[in-house]
């Protein structure tokens, strides 16, 4: 009897056969009966579930420029010409003498931060490749750096403000809590995929627009709904919530001021540094209105694509300060309507390589670039839902200033600091990180823009 235990008892401890053999009469060994033999079988390795691919940051090159701190960055621009050069008559008056006109800037310097906690025990209990596929602190610790250049990527695409949405109701207020509506994605006009920079997990807060101040209530994200319109947060707006109201982060949920929001600390992107004054009526301290040199070409309200509307945005650009247009930038959806323009020539168009076989399509179809008069045509998929950027990537002198490009605080020599004290302290350690930068450009009347593209067919895809 004790060889029969022996044998019906695992290594570990599990029965693998029958209770009994009076229990399963005539079965013998089945995938129930053997279970406690059985082992998870797991795939090799991460799979990776989100996308960490940031092209807009890969395409909008800047030069680094060191940020020698101070009062930060002056840079003086030569705006004006002296207006008395005129043709004259022999012994005639001549104008008076004139002068140069020069202007003064500064750049700011932003700031990102971000952090991880991790308790003593999930570190120690995933150090092991055996417990563990990956050390928590080592996973913790470099996904955090994708997450950071995502959101980079998504100031790359705004303007400045950490303007997330705006609000669509008239009454927010009266929205559930499972459902908050909104539009204007990164505070670039378009009533579609409102949700779209909005995460779960983040707080949110109400900037009035006209005051930069911030209204009474602090939302905590629960989900994002896929049709791009809405989000559901753990309550309803606050009464003092209006329509049109800036949607930004906010720290946690007791934020009452503005400076503990993203508002007014982001980075500046495309829609701020290629503008007329319609984002920025300050261009780091400069009237756009009294300097034209910092005001690039903007149509608010495009329309439909056409080659001659495009022509003449080149021209234009060309015309007032000698750009030459080399990069257009645009979302997917607007390449689609780019693509029609084309699009009966290409009907009966041999495939390459195959003049038996048609191909309607376009290097596009494999995410290539098209081509406008040998200009590159490129998408990126965080962009505008309805503009386009027409860059002089030579002329318009993009940089970014850093102060510090990146890393985690150390300077009381320890990454990893205990969480709390007294008895808020807790067995765990926090590490923050942190980033300090600002985007430039020298030359904004190099490039144009356009908003109000319309015809495109918006799928709204929320981005992993």
């Amino acid at each position: 009897m004790r060889f029969l235990r022996f044998l019906t008892q695992s290594p570990d401890g599990y029965l693998h056969m029958a209770t009994s053999l009076s229990s399963s009469p005539g079965v013998g060994a089945d995938s129930v009966a053997v279970l406690g033999l059985y082992k998870d079988v797991f795939e090799e390795g991460i799979a990776e579930g989100v996308n960490n691919s940031n092209p807009l940051g890969e395409v909008f090159k800047r030069e680094k420029v060191d940020y020698k701190g101070g009062r930060g960055h002056t840079f003086v621009a030569h705006v004006g010409r002296n207006p008395s050069p005129m043709f004259v008559a022999e012994d005639g008056a001549f104008a008076a003498a004139g002068s140069q006109r020069h202007i003064q800037g500064t750049v700011d310097i932003r700031k990102m931060m971000a952090r991880i906690r991790l308790t003593q025990e999930s570190m120690d209990d995933s150090v092991s490749s055996e417990a563990a596929w990956r050390s928590a602190k080592k996973d913790e610790m470099t996904r955090i750096i994708d997450d950071i250049a995502k959101r980079e990527e998504f100031s790359t695409s705004c303007d400045g403000k950490g303007v997330l949405c705006t609000l669509t109701d008239a009454t927010p207020s009266s929205d559930t809590a499972a459902q908050i509506n909104v539009k204007n994605p990164g505070n670039i006009a378009n009533t579609a995929f409102g949700n779209r920079f909005i995460q779960a997990g983040m707080y949110l807060a109400a900037i009035n627009p006209a005051t930069g101040l911030i209204r009474a209530g602090i939302i905590k994200v629960v989900s994002t709904d896929d049709s791009g319109s809405f989000f559901s947060g753990d309550s309803a707006p606050n009464a003092a919530w209006a329509q049109n109201d800036y949607v930004v982060q906010a720290a946690n949920s007791g934020v009452t001021d503005q400076l503990d929001t993203s508002f007014e600390k982001a980075y500046w992107g495309l829609p701020a540094l290629i503008d007329d004054g319609t984002n920025r009526a300050t261009y780091y301290g400069i009237n756009r209105s009294q300097a034209p040199s910092y005001k690039s070409y903007v149509v608010t309200s495009a329309g439909a694509i056409a080659t001659d509307a495009m022509q003449r945005t080149a021209d234009v650009v060309y015309q007032k300060l000698g750009g030459e247009i080399d990069l257009l930038l645009m979302h997917p959806s607007v390449r689609r309507e780019f693509i029609k323009l084309t699009e009966a020539d290409r009907r009966y168009a041999p495939a390459a390589g195959d003049a038996k076989q048609s191909d309607p399509g376009t290097v596009a179809f494999k995410q290539g670039d098209l081509t406008l008069g040998e200009v590159p045509v490129k998408a990126i998929r965080t962009l505008g839902l309805d503009q386009i950027y027409f860059l002089d990537t030579k002329r318009m002198g993009a940089k970014q200033y850093v102060a510090e490009p990146g890393r985690f605080v150390d300077e009381d020599g320890s990454i990893l600091v205990r969480d709390g004290v007294g008895d808020n302290a807790r067995h765990a350690f926090e590490a923050w990180w942190f980033a300090r930068k600002q985007n430039f450009v020298a030359n904004p009347a190099v490039c144009a823009r356009w908003d109000g593209v319309t015809g495109q067919t918006l799928v709204v895809v929320p981005e992993l």
